[in-house]
């Protein structure tokens, strides 16, 4: 599958072990819906799509270092979400859960 190269969201600088991620949720329709900085104690960027994340597709296509964990929140006090984080950037990404 031929990826988006020409991202709009330029100010989005995120992790490159994340960015074939992003790369592919936008190339299949999803929008970021928001960007957070410095999210929480652990997380230094956020990005959080509208839609679920394409997990299937994510874990057939893309090569994922060791530093890319997937994770899943249930608990109700936060936005239920799943998505992938990166522990050597920091860095978080994803949709509903």
């Amino acid at each position: 599958m031929e990826m988006n190269k020409d991202v709009e969201d330029k100010d989005v600088q995120l992790c490159p072990e994340l960015r074939p991620i992003y790369e592919l949720e936008i190339f299949s329709g999803n929008v970021v819906e928001r960007v957070e900085k410095l999210a929480y104690t652990k997380c230094d960027l956020a990005v959080v799509f509208s839609k679920p994340l394409h997990f299937d597709e994510i874990e057939k296509q893309v090569n994922l270092p060791s530093s890319v964990e997937r994770w899943a929140n249930k608990d109700s006090h936060y936005s239920i979400e799943a998505g992938y984080y990166c522990r050597a950037c920091k860095h978080s990404m994803a949709g509903p859960d």
